[in-house]
């Protein structure tokens, strides 16, 4: 198990303002991200249609600005129309559609949408709670979390078109299917304190553990308050991480050398902002990793009022 704090904390000195910008809006990325993948699926054979044409090029120019950190495009006035122009779309191909099953995925691909976009309108009451106050911590309902994060794997099943399940009782799981296990604890056995940017950091890690984990592979979870201290843990069967590249995977857009072809969506920042979030804290990090085997983080933070 290495320890990434402090002696490695230096991958963060040369980030620009820009760069921490775009860090913190990463999880806004993966969801304009997961948009317009299924837009691209809706590109039908026998030609262009003006309205998805529209929505794509929208889509694109909102991931761009994204990156650039900007918070602004993601004001209630320009995303209600966004999503104004992702309906009308949607209407349109469904207009335009004669073939039964490609109306069956017009409409597959309306319903998802309509579930990220109420999952980006939660991600931005998260962001603008945040702003006025960035290292406040909050108290949550432990009911409240587990539901948050099994919405969270409801999306990213739902966004893999079948190609896998995610599920959390090893009597229900199939030969593709991810085995999750998700803990929450604390001693009232009711709430959990953290900040709100944390749980981005939870959804970022559990989403790597995910993506580099083969259909079929197991991921754990836990998350616990305990003596002034809040504990995450993730870990996972997946392909793993060079020993020598532990340290490198932390820099901005490292993605280790055994990736190979493994599609994401992000940009390869989640653990470079997890420690960049860590350090903002005052807290620590360690990673375990081996090829072929699997990966383990942990993540503490020191709770206000007991340091």
């Amino acid at each position: 198990m290495k320890k990434i704090t402090p002696d490695y904390e230096s991958t963060l000195n040369h980030l620009s303002q820009g760069q921490i910008n775009e860090l913190e809006m990463h999880s806004f990325l993966n969801l304009v991200n997961v948009i317009y993948s299924q837009l691209e699926l809706l590109i039908m054979d026998d030609g262009e249609n003006s309205y998805l044409t529209e929505a794509l090029q929208l889509t694109k120019g909102l991931a761009d600005e994204t990156r650039k950190g900007k918070v602004d495009i993601f004001f209630p006035e320009h995303i209600r129309e966004y999503k104004n122009v992702i309906r009308r779309t949607l209407h349109s191909l469904e207009k335009q559609t004669r073939d039964q099953a490609d109306l069956t995925e017009i409409r597959d691909a309306r319903s998802l949408l309509e579930y990220i976009f109420s999952v980006l309108d939660a991600r931005l009451r998260e962001l603008y709670d945040r702003i006025p106050e960035p290292d406040e911590w909050q108290r949550f309902a432990i009911d409240e979390i587990k539901n948050e994060y099994d919405e969270f794997f409801f999306t990213q099943e739902k966004n893999s078109r079948d190609r896998y399940r995610i599920v959390q009782n090893i009597a229900s799981k199939e030969k593709n299917d991810y085995l999750v296990h998700l803990d929450i604890d604390n001693t009232d056995g009711r709430t959990i304190d953290m900040p709100l940017l944390f749980k981005d950091v939870i959804r970022d890690l559990i989403s790597n553990a995910r993506k580099y984990t083969h259909p079929g592979g197991t991921i754990q979870i836990g998350i616990r308050q305990h003596a002034g201290t809040l504990r995450f843990v993730v870990a996972d069967n997946g392909i793993g991480i060079p020993e020598e590249e532990l340290p490198l995977v932390f820099e901005y857009g490292y993605r280790a050398s055994n990736v190979g072809e493994i599609r994401t969506m992000g940009g390869g920042f989640g653990l470079t902002k997890a420690l960049h979030v860590v350090q903002q804290f005052k807290g620590d990090m360690w990673i375990e990793s081996e090829v072929g085997k699997g990966t383990k983080i942990i993540v503490e933070l020191p709770v206000p009022g007991h340091m």
